[in-house]
């Protein structure tokens, strides 16, 4: 259940508020194949961004896949197909490129735009084995696996698509950590604000946490923060060359916001900055490790206007994303420590600023029934 603020934003009601997750549900490796199964397999599958192929036939290998899927850029839009041979199971394609016809350098068994099968030297017939495609549901320029989900059903309610436009953007490059710990804690840490002041000295001086605004749906929130005093007051050396260059390229005016920070449960992370839009997905890969795939887009024009742009607003998020790291860290550790002691010890929401994984919390419990404590 939800409330509805003056300010139009939504907070999960107090008094309805659950407890925070027991320690051992970071732990449970039976929860851990639940989430997997109710939540990864039956929930959002994001797989990329358009812009990854803008050109006809650019292909590019796709992380999330661990390099089995690529996408494609055909006669008939962006498609998903299988980089595995259909003969010996390599792996064909590296990385990014263009090339009408999908090469395996094995034995140069090769496949044609659509997936089908061309070229299999020294065969006297030809197998039937083409390439297995993936449906794709494209929302925002979004792509996700077409698995059933209705994916604009799920975000009608924060009407995400006024802040999430890839109109003017390119694409630009992928970020990839991997982290050990459960991969709750790392959403966790992404849906509260109350850690941005004491633990990001940059970013507070970026982001105004005190114009916070909160929105919710079933299956997303979204952070709108403020711009923190016109950008003249920097906390790091990062955030003051971001901050400059954000200026230079509005003429000395500010953005609509610091920062809005999307969450598409249970695992997609949509972070948009002025002139750069990040995508992150926590991709689990077992019950204590996961990895984090960050995907770059910026503004062309931005890019025109400060030509080091891209390099710049990078190393700003990056600063953040590593102090990042070290919270998760300390929460793993201190976790661990707590699971090795039979002790469940958990602390209270502070409100506003930890509505968000509140809210969080409580789809889970809702997603999992009777799998939580």
């Amino acid at each position: 259940m939800v409330k509805k603020l003056n300010n139009g934003s939504m907070t999960p009601s107090q008094e309805e508020d659950s407890p925070q997750l027991p320690i051992s549900s970071y732990f449970d490796e039976a929860l851990y194949e639940a989430e997997m199964e109710r939540l990864f397999a039956k929930g959002p599958r994001y797989v990329g961004q358009e812009l990854m192929v803008p050109n006809l036939y650019d292909y590019h290998v796709l992380e999330p896949k661990l390099g089995g899927d690529f996408l494609k850029r055909t006669e008939t839009g962006v498609q998903m197909f299988s980089n595995v041979c259909r003969h010996r199971q390599a792996i064909m394609l590296k990385g990014r490129g263009n090339a009408r016809s999908t090469l395996c350098p094995l034995h140069n068994w090769s496949f044609d735009a659509q997936g089908k099968l061309k070229g299999v030297p020294h065969f006297k017939e030809k197998p039937c084995l083409d390439l297995p495609e993936t449906p794709l549901i494209n929302w925002q320029g979004l792509l996700f696996e077409d698995n059933g989900r209705d994916i604009a059903y799920d975000l009608r309610s924060l009407a995400m698509e006024t802040h999430i436009d890839f109109s003017g953007y390119r694409y630009h490059s992928t970020h990839v950590d991997e982290y050990e710990g459960n991969w709750k804690t790392f959403i966790e840490v992404y849906l509260e604000d109350y850690h941005v002041k004491p633990f990001h000295p940059g970013l507070s001086h970026f982001v105004d946490c005190d114009a916070l605004e909160w929105r919710f749906g079933d299956w997303c929130s979204a952070q709108l923060l403020g711009v923190f005093r016109e950008l003249g007051k920097h906390g790091s050396p990062a955030y003051e060359d971001y901050a400059r260059a954000v200026k230079i390229y509005h003429q000395g005016g500010l953005p609509r916001h610091g920062a809005v920070w999307f969450t598409y449960f249970p695992n997609i992370m949509i972070e948009c900055y002025p002139e750069m839009l990040a995508v992150s997905t926590v991709w689990p890969t077992g019950v204590r490790r996961y990895r984090n795939i960050v995907e770059f887009y910026h503004s062309q024009a931005a890019m025109e206007a400060v030509p080091d742009f891209a390099e710049i607003s990078q190393r700003a998020y990056l600063e953040t994303a590593y102090e990042d790291q070290e919270i998760i860290e300390r929460m793993e550790q201190g976790r661990e420590a707590l699971q090795r002691a039979g002790r469940n010890e958990v602390g209270p929401y502070q409100s506003p600023t930890e509505v968000g994984m509140a809210h969080f919390h409580r789809f889970l419990r809702a997603r999992l029934p009777g799998r939580i404590g």
